[in-house]
């Protein structure tokens, strides 16, 4: 989980935060940053570790897929396509078979070869620090294939194996067995350098198996405070600054010399309703699922939408973002009806409202006035409460909260990732529902996301799961609130693609006016 309004704050949710990027290097606390003419200077949020496997963090993505490749990646738009891999196909219901790109070399000259996907993913199985394990649920076993290709075993049928293959980055056989990555060698398009003092990580670009990138010098800078991070991108500072503090939007539109360039994001911004979680009147109250529909009923969604995203930003019909596999077409979003919302509560027994706490984490404070002032029109008397994100994440995961608000993303792009997690009944020996705060438990609806999970073929897949999503939002656990488009500052100097995951690709990126 995390949440969002400095770093990894504004986002409030599930999943790590982007990263900003920033090239300079600073030469004292408060100093202008000096760069060089043709070094593009990146500023990413915290970064704990350079290993690959050891983190599951937005911002590390952004920075270590300039570094690696798996043998799939995502293309901007969230579709799959080929890296590593050139081909792969499915041989039987438990295999899967991957043909590698001939000729690839990793950045210190080492070939590359189908032994160091092996290490690699072993050392994802084994080592007692990976934190990408639950990528390879499932995976029994990879086996080599001569040196050009792999196969990789499944205890049973696994639909969105090879979506989650593309988190496993490949480091060589040579690394695989280091209790720690400190110095990353990949395929990918920059070469490490060095890790300054400060943090600040250095990479060039090289002549791989994509060819040189055009923009040949990076400094990845790390500013965890998304006001400060995003003041000095509007001091000229830096060259690109992803998730621009929203306060300073309008003053940048018209700044000569900086750019902003709509961001998209997978996050949908949720209210889990746990009634579990709360006591006596609201305890009832939230146990029933017309009480939950006038919740969603009574929160002017396109208003938090207009106001607080100041229009960057749209109502969710559903619990994922439209390029997900799973999302659904034909689901409307409920409308603004604070007048039935009063009539359902009086219908459930509620006529004068209740009371109820609202936890959150660090969103914008607009946001949560505005749900605290939507519901209190239909009487329902909310007290927000902030929390860290690690109370946040342990409260939430003991149950404790009647209502709380987080943003989660489908990385993988495919809707199981957040249906399996938070919908599905808690089953830790299958690894589902270990994000289940809602307390939600369905037989019906488990069946339909077991059955998704088993089903090879993609229509009769996506059915399964538009199916499963469609009964869990007749009942509410969880109320969709919005979706939202961030910004990403860009200097007149260079020009950036952005990506649906947010991830800082460097090789996209070009020159404008160097």
């Amino acid at each position: 989980m995390r949440t969002g309004r400095n770093s990894a704050a504004r986002r409030a949710g599930v999943a790590a935060p982007i990263a900003a990027l920033a090239g300079c290097c600073l030469l004292a606390a408060g100093c202008r940053v000096l760069r060089s003419p043709r070094q593009l200077a990146v500023a990413l949020d915290r970064v704990a570790t350079l290993d690959p496997q050891h983190h599951n963090e937005v911002v590390s993505w952004s920075l270590l897929c300039n570094f690696y490749d798996a043998l799939v990646r995502f293309s901007p738009e969230m579709r799959l396509e080929p890296s590593l891999a050139v081909a792969w196909r499915q041989v039987d219901a438990t295999h899967v078979r991957f043909e590698l790109r001939p000729g690839v070399r990793f950045s210190d000259g080492a070939r590359f070869g189908s032994a160091d996907v092996v290490a690699t993913v072993d050392r994802a199985l084994r080592d007692p620090q990976s934190m990408i394990r639950h990528y390879l649920l499932g995976v029994r076993r990879v086996v080599a294939d001569g040196d050009s290709a792999v196969v990789v075993e499944t205890t049973g049928p696994a639909p969105t194996l090879v979506n989650r293959l593309a988190f496993l980055f490949v480091v060589p056989r040579a690394q695989a067995a280091l209790p720690e990555i400190t110095a990353p060698v990949g395929t990918g398009p920059y070469r490490f350098l060095a890790r300054e003092a400060d943090g600040t990580v250095v990479a060039e670009g090289w002549a791989g198996w994509r060819g040189a990138p055009r923009i040949s010098k990076v400094r990845f800078a790390f500013v965890e405070d998304e006001d400060l991070r995003s003041r000095r991108f509007a001091a000229g500072d830096y060259d690109v600054s992803v998730r621009v503090n929203d306060d300073l939007v309008d003053e940048l539109k018209d700044r000569s010399g900086l750019r902003l360039r709509p961001q998209p994001s997978l996050l949908v911004q949720l209210l889990v309703v746990n009634p579990a979680g709360a006591a006596g009147e609201a305890r009832q109250a939230l146990a029933d699922p017309r009480v939950r529909r006038a919740l969603l009923l009574a929160i002017n969604r396109g208003g938090l939408a207009d106001r607080v995203f100041r229009g960057n930003g749209s109502v969710a019909t559903q619990y994922v973002h439209p390029v997900i596999v799973g999302f659904d077409p034909g689901v409307s979003a409920l409308p603004y009806d604070p007048a039935e919302a009063r009539r359902l509560l009086g219908a459930a027994g509620y006529p004068a409202g209740f009371a109820v706490d609202l936890a959150h984490g660090a969103i914008p404070p607009a946001y949560v006035a505005g749900l605290v002032a939507d519901l209190e029109r239909i009487g329902v008397r909310v007290r927000p409460v902030q929390f860290s994100l690690r109370e946040l994440v342990r409260r939430s995961h003991a149950g404790e909260f009647p209502l709380m608000t987080y943003a989660r993303a489908c990385t993988t792009g495919d809707a199981s990732e957040f249906l399996d997690s938070s919908i599905h009944t808690p089953d830790a020996s299958h690894g589902l529902g270990l994000e289940n705060f809602s307390g939600y438990s369905d037989p019906a609806t488990d069946a339909l996301l077991e059955a998704a999970d088993r089903e090879l073929e993609p229509g009769k897949r996506l059915e399964l799961l538009q199916q499963a999503q469609r009964r869990v939002l007749e009942t509410l656990p969880i109320l969709p609130l919005t979706l939202r488009t961030e910004y990403t500052g860009v200097s007149s100097r260079v020009e950036v693609t952005t990506r649906f995951d947010g991830w800082v690709w460097v090789a996209g990126y070009r020159w404008d006016r160097p």
